[in-house]
């Protein structure tokens, strides 16, 4: 055997834990990686395989530390960059994620991630013309990925908001009279920050406050109105289209009553098709 066709495991590790990721098994994926990782802990792209499985299996704060392995090893990579300038936006650390997204733009433009991302962290300092432009940049490398996000003015959004409210089951509209809505652009840090470990910062919505089962008669001392948050650049970038962001307005405000009302998931998804 010719040494070109000698067998390579650390290749076919690799192969399996893409295939494992891209057939939605992250967990296969984990232990694949794991057990090559002892056999060769210097191999950039196994610590970048694992932290896309830690990121798949909803857990950025771990994903971070083997996606900052992988661009200490090859910090040229593009690619590593940008998911792990995915990552530490996720984790709500914005500032570190910043020089990650912008290197991984720069190095290869054609990075779909690297420019979603750096259209959020735009997004976040109020860059709305720039975030928009950056997403535009990654919907055109790969749209079925990055679709384009929905935009409606002020006016739009809040008679749609007005709408979903009407179109509320009685026992959700009620509940407006003790809770105050409240659109924003995204989530504030400080409100991201306030939770351990930090929120989303793709949240669609938010109830703040305490759920009216758990309230005493207000009054001197008593608790503060709770707070509803719609965030409607979010919503526009979860969105398929107008007519998606429509329901998802009134999915999202539904869903932030029932926390209010103290119920859960489950209870929340029967009232909504009583």
């Amino acid at each position: 055997m010719h040494e070109s066709d000698e067998p390579r495991p650390e290749i076919d590790v690799v192969e399996a834990a893409y295939d494992a990721l891209d057939a939605g098994d992250p967990e296969t994926a984990l232990s694949l990686i794991g057990r090559a990782l002892v056999a060769d802990a210097d191999d950039p792209v196994l610590h970048f395989l694992l932290g896309v499985a830690r990121l798949e299996l909803d857990d950025p704060v771990a994903a971070v530390e083997p996606l900052e392995r992988a661009v200490a090893i090859d910090p040229d990579d593009a690619e590593f960059r940008a998911r792990l300038a995915e990552t530490l936006y996720r984790c709500c650390r914005f500032e570190d994620a910043a020089p990650h997204a912008r290197s991984a733009t720069d190095s290869d433009p054609r990075l779909a991630l690297g420019h979603h991302v750096a259209g959020l962290l735009a997004e976040r300092r109020g860059r709305n013309d720039e975030a928009d432009a950056a997403f535009a940049r990654a919907t055109k490398l790969e749209p079925e990925a990055f679709p384009r996000p929905v935009r409606l003015d002020e006016n739009a959004f809040a008679r749609h908001l007005a709408e979903a409210i009407d179109r509320l089951p009685s026992p959700f509209r009620d509940a407006l009279a003790g809770v105050a809505v409240t659109v924003e652009s995204v989530p504030d840090e400080a409100l991201l920050l306030d939770a351990h470990p930090p929120l989303d910062p793709e949240l669609l919505g938010l109830f703040a406050g305490l759920p009216l089962p758990d309230r005493g008669p207000l009054g001197p001392g008593g608790e503060l109105p709770g707070r509803i948050y719609l965030f409607q650049r979010s919503l526009e970038r979860f969105a398929e289209d107008e007519d998606d962001l429509v329901e998802q307005i009134g999915v999202t405000l539904r869903h932030e009553l029932g926390h209010y009302l103290g119920l859960d998931e489950e209870e929340i998804e029967a009232a909504g098709h009583g």
